[in-house]
This record gives structure tokens, sequence and C-alpha cells, in this order.
């Protein structure tokens, strides 16, 4: 597979930028435009992907990605404190307040603004560790440990008086 790939962010106040074309099959589960975003409080970046399959397909000049704040707003967690309570603002394309419980040595709740199409990666396939497990919401601040909490005890009452029927 092709890629024509943009890659724009900041990581613990650096800016990070990369511009590269060439193969690759981790980014490009299929054709077309696998773009995607992510915001943190001290991480974000938006990655431009567009692949394709064919001999020299790739030779359109790279773009780069809308990050304008977009009106969504998410919480994120500050993982030195366990504090879930900082407010991000999303950009561009992130349309969706994710949580993803990640382990590495220790597991680590992470949270904030991503694109709905990072929601749906299989197992293995995510973005972050291997194992993690990403839930997404799609409203202001939805991704809160209560609004979850709530989520979940709805469905079981909801379980309770359908079972009763």
């Amino acid at each position: 597979m092709c890629v024509t790939n943009t890659y724009k962010g900041t990581s613990l106040g650096k800016e990070l930028l990369q511009i590269r074309k060439g193969c690759e099959n981790s980014l490009c589960p299929a054709t077309g435009d696998q773009s995607f975003s992510l915001s943190m409080p001290k991480y974000n970046f938006a990655a431009s992907v567009q692949c394709c399959n064919r001999d020299n397909c790739n030779t359109e000049p790279p773009q780069f990605l809308n990050v304008q704040p977009n009106g969504l707003k998410c919480y994120s967690c500050d993982t030195t404190s366990s504090s879930c309570s900082t407010k991000v603002q999303c950009k561009g394309m992130e349309d969706r307040c994710f949580k993803a419980n990640v382990t590495y040595e220790q597991t680590t709740l992470l949270s904030g603004c991503m694109s709905a199409n990072k929601c749906s990666d299989p197992p293995g396939k995510t973005m972050f560790a291997p194992d993690a497990k990403i839930t997404c919401c799609g409203t202001n601040l939805c991704n809160s440990a209560s609004s979850i909490t709530k989520t979940i005890t709805c469905l079981l009452l909801g379980f309770l008086v359908f079972s009763f029927f």
C-alpha cells in the first residue's frame, strides 16, 4: 500500500512535524482517507493519511489537517495525579470524547478528544497499547467517570425491568 502522511503535533511542549511518502501497511488498513487526530492536555496530533494501492499513486502534495477548535469539549486525565477533571478543547476532526485503559507496567486511564475512526480500531490495532480498552462518546464532557457509571446503571435498570416482563 502506498501512503502520503503528514503528522503535526505537540508532545510535552515540543512541536513535531513529519511529512512522509512511501509504503506502509500499519497506517493503511484500506485505501482512501485514513486520517486521524487526538488531543490531551500534554499531547496532541493530527495525521493526514492518504492510502492507495497502485504504482506511484501517492504523487499528490501532502495536506495538513484542520486543527481549529470545533466546539466539542472532553474531560482528560492528569496521569500524575489521577485526576480526570481537566477539560480539553477538541480540534478539527476530533468528534468523539474517549477513555482508554492502557497497561504498560501499570494500568493508566487516558482520556481526551479523538476522531471517530480510531474509536473502532480492533483490539491490538489501537494507537495505544495492544490491550487498550477504548470507549468513545460524542457529546460535550460525556467521558467523565460519573457519566460512564450512569450509563451502566441505566443499562442494568433497563435489563432488570425488561426481565420482569
